[in-house]
């Protein structure tokens, strides 16, 4: 109790708790959710380490001894953001990304945020798996998903895709020269510059193509954050940081680079031509039956297809460069300037396939 009077508490964005507290360790975070959930008798936590930008813990009360409560009936989040993440992330959108989707239903509740972090509501389901992605009652459930999101959802004060300022904003942070750790990307791109050059010539491509979608959009729609409830057979999406305006096919093309994995990346799973079109006609079939749009044709699926396979080629670049960045600030056990490699190397390999779809 004393511990907890010494605390600055203030009500910042929609009337969340803000407590003027850095956490470093999960047992602050106990006694934060004491506060938060002041039913909860018996705190306990786990350590989760799925992710590679944040820190991750998730806090339950146990069952009380009396069999009055037999089973954990609520589980609270605790996102620690990663040491020098704000060089990639803006914290203040995330949150406000959060709480948006939370009042449109696609995220859970905000409780409490602390200086490095905040707590959030867990969702019940399980993260897929490169099996369970494309499963056929779950693949069409994920389109379904990821089309309600773009529909529902409001683009907010800033109708301009992000793709381009995002990289450029990156690259900034980026050494004109590859050396040291970085040195291995010399296999595939000599320096910044040949990096920028092919960020150029992204951007001049869809420039010119107005008809482009865009809106709200996840933008890191990875395997571990997608979230599947077997029993309600529902999808829904975690971990906001990356939303913001941007094109649809990105979206999509991006969630199809990642059928890849990120432990073992096995880029042959990137979807065939045919599983595509299966996929898409069920994300273009929600979006217009939302947005009241006539009767989904083969030429609407057709050109998306082209859209979504170029898009993926950003994709590419676009978590290829961010990794660079990571390399270079982030503290988390994991090899940010091979992932680097692997997805630039991925870029140039399909570049020749899909960069003439647009």
């Amino acid at each position: 109790k004393q511990w907890y009077q010494r605390r600055v508490r203030v009500r910042t964005m929609e009337g969340i708790l803000h407590e003027d507290v850095t956490v470093n360790d999960a047992s602050t975070g106990s006694k934060l959710v004491a506060t938060i959930m002041p039913d909860w008798y018996f705190i306990k936590h786990k350590v989760f380490d799925e992710g590679i930008t944040n820190k991750l813990y998730g806090y339950y009360n146990m069952p009380l001894p009396d069999g009055e409560t037999e089973e954990i009936q609520e589980i609270i989040l605790l996102r620690l953001y990663g040491n020098n993440t704000d060089y990639i992330i803006d914290r203040k959108k995330e949150l406000e990304n959060h709480i948006r989707l939370h009042k449109a239903g696609y995220a859970s509740k905000v409780y409490c945020t602390v200086n490095n972090g905040y707590f959030y509501g867990f969702v019940n389901g399980g993260t897929l798996t490169v099996d369970t992605v494309r499963d056929p009652t779950i693949a069409p459930l994920i389109a379904k998903a990821i089309a309600g999101m773009h529909a529902k959802i409001p683009i907010g004060d800033d109708a301009t895709p992000v793709f381009h300022e995002t990289l450029v904003s990156w690259l900034r942070q980026v050494p004109a020269y590859f050396e040291e750790k970085l040195s291995l990307l010399t296999s595939v791109f000599e320096n910044k510059a040949a990096l920028e050059h092919e960020l150029h010539q992204l951007q001049e491509k869809i420039a010119s193509h107005s008809e482009l979608k865009v809106g709200f959009c996840h933008n890191d729609l990875l395997l571990g954050n997608i979230i599947y409830n077997k029993d309600e057979k529902a999808i829904s999406f975690i971990d906001y940081e990356y939303g913001n305006t941007n094109y649809f096919a990105f979206e999509i093309g991006n969630h199809f680079d990642e059928y890849a994995g990120v432990d073992n990346v096995d880029f042959s799973l990137y979807p065939d031509r045919t599983y595509q079109l299966w996929w898409l006609r069920f994300y273009l079939e929600e979006y217009h039956a939302r947005m009241g749009l006539p009767a989904v044709t083969d030429q609407d699926v057709a050109l998306l297809l082209d859209q979504v396979n170029f898009f993926s080629l950003c994709g590419h670049i676009w978590w290829g460069i961010w990794s660079i960045v990571q390399s270079i600030h982030s503290d988390i056990d994991f090899d940010f300037a091979d992932y680097a490699r692997l997805k630039l190397q991925e870029y140039l390999k399909q570049k020749k396939r899909f960069f003439d779809l647009l």
